[in-house]
């Protein structure tokens, strides 16, 4: 669970479902899309009003009032960065976000054997 602290409360977030992620996509895809680096404010609101959106969704089901509006009209800047941790949690958490790979293991060496040990070609 993704556990948000917002208006002074904690809040945990189940993974999202088919549907939940089916209606976060579009702002989802909002957030990847203005999040380039371009460093813009108006992008910076934007993107944070479409991360209340993706949030607000899990949220609704634990209080109703909870809508990206009033998420929107409450919530200050300086919760912007819990939201982000929040969303990026949500996100792994629903399988949207890859914890990372493995590293891929070193070429393996038959043991025993090295570049020395190479059989000759030779007649004799």
């Amino acid at each position: 669970m993704a556990t948000i602290h917002l208006l002074g409360r904690d809040f945990a977030i189940a993974p999202y479902k088919l549907g939940e992620l089916r209606r976060a996509a579009p702002y989802i895809d909002n957030i990847q899309r203005k999040t380039d680096g371009t460093g813009s404010l108006t992008d910076l609101m934007d993107s944070a009003v479409d991360l209340l959106h993706v949030l607000s969704i899990g949220l609704v089901k634990i209080d109703p009032l909870l809508t990206p509006d009033y998420l929107e009209a409450n919530v200050s800047m300086d919760e912007f960065v819990g939201l982000q941790t929040a969303f990026l949690d949500l996100s792994e958490e629903s399988g949207l976000k890859r914890t990372g790979e493995a590293e891929a293991p070193p070429a393996a060496t038959p043991a025993g054997a090295s570049s020395a040990d190479s059989p000759s070609s030779s007649t004799t």
